[in-house]
Formats: C-alpha cells, sequence, structure tokens
C-alpha cells in the first residue's frame, strides 16, 4: 500500500505541473497581438504557482485547512481545465479534471 501511495503523491506533483502547463498553453493560444500572449502564456502560471505555493503546498507559508484548501484547489484545477477546453482540447480538459479529483480523494483517503 506505501507503494501506491507514494505513486499517488507522486501523480499529483504531475499534475500540478500539468495545471501550469495547460494555463500556459491557453495563454499562448490567444488570437491575440504577441505581447498579449506571452504576457498570458507566462503569467497565469506564474500566478497560479504563487497561489499554490502560498496556501496549497504542503510547506505554505499559509496553508488552509480543508475544506477551503480543497475548494481551492478544484478552483485552480477547474480553470486549468476551463483553459484546455478554451484552447479547444476538451478531451484533456476532461482528463485533467477527472484525474485530479481520483488523484485528490486518493490522497484524502490515504492521509
Amino acid at each position: 500500500m506505501a507503494i501506491l501511495q507514494a505513486v499517488n503523491l507522486g501523480l499529483r506533483f504531475v499534475l500540478e505541473l500539468c495545471l501550469l502547463a495547460a494555463l500556459g498553453y491557453w495563454g499562448f493560444q490567444l488570437e491575440q497581438s504577441w505581447p498579449i500572449r506571452i504576457a498570458a502564456g507566462l503569467g497565469t502560471p506564474l500566478l497560479a504557482a504563487a497561489i499554490w505555493g502560498m496556501f496549497v503546498a504542503p510547506k505554505a507559508a499559509h496553508l488552509l485547512a480543508d475544506p477551503w484548501r480543497f475548494a481551492l484547489e478544484i478552483i485552480l484545477f477547474g480553470l486549468g481545465a476551463g483553459a484546455l477546453y478554451l484552447a479547444e482540447r476538451p478531451s484533456l480538459a476532461a482528463a485533467l479534471f477527472i484525474i485530479f479529483l481520483i488523484n485528490r480523494v486518493l490522497v484524502m483517503v490515504w492521509k
């Protein structure tokens, strides 16, 4: 069981990276001028990473308690899935959100 828990925590980290990639992909796919695409493609992942680091990460300075932490994670991953959907990648959007939910439920069960 410990191996599955470790794999699940590794998947959680990969999902966090996928969230950042999804937001960056959305930003760079905007049909705007290149300065706006660069700002959105770099800015949205940086903002999400800052929020994650401040409130969700295990060593966060202001770690939120559940259920607020879980709500913030749903919001962030919902934004990531929404960004993929807007970038015309609905299958990836659904996969990101569903895998996140399964992963998060397993994290809560195995805590």
